[in-house]
């Protein structure tokens, strides 16, 4: 897509940290870092947190998982990461109600679950610690058979006994999470790039010196110089670092993860249940998580092999039909078919050996940090590699520790646990809602205030600015019931949006949850067409790219009217 305004900004003469990648580890690592007295570069070759950062069921994991492998370590870590981020992202991250059958086999009955629950609320004494009473993990409970059956109605095997629930944390917008940590870094100093492509590393003697780095949109080039250089880019991180080449040549082996936003009430709070396919292909039955989250809910995970070639970025109509099998075995009432599926969230994940049991990839279960130093080849490299959103702030000051002896000036004390994020300054989430309903009466409705606050927190002074300078931009995009003209209008001018698709999916909710109303599309392609000077050509192109993202029954009906212009032409 060529986007002529586009243009590379000014860069230092030279940087401590140059990050290459700007999904969560990137983004993460760069809030680290700044606050931490490092002047910092960013530089993310599509948009922030667009590629493997996008595949999430939105869940803040707080170890309990780990129980079975008895890894009380990662058990205390992730305790202290779903806080820190209870903490400093408050309007993003909620509590989360999970629940599980029990059944009458030891391992899974009752008094197993029980005692795991119990074993891990003591783990979790801390868990609360600082934060607001709105934001507290409860302890686990037992649920009886009724209880049960009242949340999972079709739960009808005759093995369960009941249930076992426990709490989490969800975030409401993953990809704005990813945004704070990289405006929070941005304020405290750091340059923040998307659509700046690294194209080679710069290697002086030992040691690196930087990076070559292109422009996506107008293709000039620049040399930017930095101490230590971080590839965040995850799967597609160099799988050797003593190669000096770009991280898109890599070819490691990688799994496709799949997650699938459903446009139904299946759960009215977070499950985890057993599939039970008997026949035919796919027949593996597995463990799936089912959160509600919007006007429905998010389905997942599944994990299929990638070979790298460009029909993967898709799934196969082998894969789905399982998926979809899969989730009706797990649902004998639910009946749902392809039409309720209203996005695929498919991310790239770098993995372990298969799975003995199902024969399927399984994703990297541990964080890696690669010195290429220790590799035999440059001083200052390092590469990085995870698949969790909660810890990736721990990996960040790992990252730090790491790379610290390279570094020309010494590290401050990390703060970023207590920090609060961009949107993040409230200290009583409740007080802070009521007061700005009352405040923003006179703009719009409560369901606004409610939106505003669960997307941009403490920043909904700034947009609501906008409403005091135009009262018209309190008006609702068209198409929509709660998003504001005035949101998309602080977006574009403070947070970096170069796209169609970077504004309605991951700067806005407009288009994360389903395919946006044709009107909705237009009214965001007109806008950004002024804003950025494209011509009809560009506003049509940025339509299609942004229909690519929603799958093909939901596509069908979509005419906006940019993508006609452009067809009649």
């Amino acid at each position: 897509m060529n986007n002529s305004s586009a243009r590379l900004p000014t860069f230092r003469e030279r940087y401590d940290l140059i990050v290459i990648g700007g999904g969560i580890y990137g983004a993460t690592l760069a809030w680290e870092a700044a606050s931490r007295g490092l002047l910092v570069a960013l530089l993310e070759k599509h948009d922030f947190g667009s590629a493997t950062s996008a595949n999430s069921l939105k869940v803040i994991h707080g170890g309990i998982r780990y129980l079975q492998s008895l890894n009380f370590s990662r058990i205390r870590e992730s305790i202290r990461e779903r806080r820190a981020l209870l903490r400093i992202a408050p309007h993003l991250v909620s509590p989360l109600e999970c629940i599980m059958p029990t059944y009458r086999e030891l391992g899974k009955s009752k008094l197993a679950l029980w005692s795991g629950i119990k074993l891990y609320d003591i783990l979790a004494c801390d868990r609360n610690q600082g934060l607001d009473v709105a934001k507290h993990i409860p302890p686990g409970s037992l649920l009886s058979l009724d209880e049960l059956q009242s949340i999972l109605p079709d739960q009808q095997d005759k093995n369960i006994t009941g249930g076992a629930r426990w709490y989490d944390a969800q975030v409401f917008n993953s990809e704005r999470l990813v945004l704070a940590f990289l405006m929070s870094a941005r304020e405290q100093g750091a340059h923040i790039c998307n659509y700046v492509e690294v194209k080679k590393l710069l290697v002086e003697g030992d040691r690196v010196n930087g990076v070559m780095a292109e422009d996506v949109f107008s293709q000039q080039s620049i040399n930017i110089a930095g101490d230590v250089v971080v590839d965040c880019s995850g799967p597609w991180v160099l799988a050797d670092p003593k190669i000096q080449r770009s991280a898109t040549e890599n070819r490691s082996r990688r799994t496709r993860a799949v997650n699938l936003v459903v446009k139904r009430d299946i759960v009215s709070c977070a499950v985890g249940v057993k599939t039970r396919i008997t026949e035919g292909p796919g027949n593996v039955n597995r463990l799936l998580f089912v959160a509600p989250w919007r006007d429905g809910c998010i389905i997942g995970t599944w994990y299929f092999s990638d070979t790298g070639e460009p029909e993967d970025r898709e799934l196969t109509e082998e894969e789905l039909t399982s998926c979809i099998a899969q989730v009706n075995s797990a649902f004998p009432a639910l009946h749902l078919c392809r039409e309720e599926i209203t996005r695929i969230h498919l991310g790239r994940l770098p993995v372990e050996p298969d799975s003995p049991d199902t024969g399927e990839p399984e994703p990297q279960k541990n964080f890696k940090i690669v010195s290429a130093e220790e590799q035999g080849g440059a001083k200052g490299l390092f590469g990085v590699q995870g698949v969790k959103y909660t810890t990736a702030r721990d990996v960040a000051k790992r990252v730090l520790v790491a790379a610290s002896a390279d570094l020309s000036k010494p590290l401050l004390s990390s703060k970023t646990h207590e920090i609060a994020l961009y949107g993040g300054d409230i200290s009583d989430a409740g007080t802070f809602l009521t007061r700005c309903r009352r405040r923003f009466a006179r703009y719009f409705s409560e369901e606004t205030t409610d939106h505003l606050m669960k997307n941009y927190g403490s920043r909904v002074d700034d947009i609501v600015r906008y409403v005091d300078d135009d009262p018209s931009l309190a008006e609702c995009v068209p198409g929509t019931t709660d998003v504001i003209k005035a949101e998309l209008n602080y977006v574009i001018d403070h947070e970096l949006v170069c796209t169609l698709t970077d504004l309605m999916l991951r700067r806005t909710d407009l288009g994360s949850f389903a395919i946006p109303q044709d009107e909705t599309i237009d009214y965001c392609a007109d806008l950004l067409a002024v804003q950025l000077e494209w011509d009809q050509d560009q506003k049509a192109e940025n339509v299609q790219d942004l229909l690519k993202n929603y799958p093909a029954w939901a596509r069908q009906g979509a005419k906006p009217a940019a993508l006609n212009i452009h067809l009649r032409s």
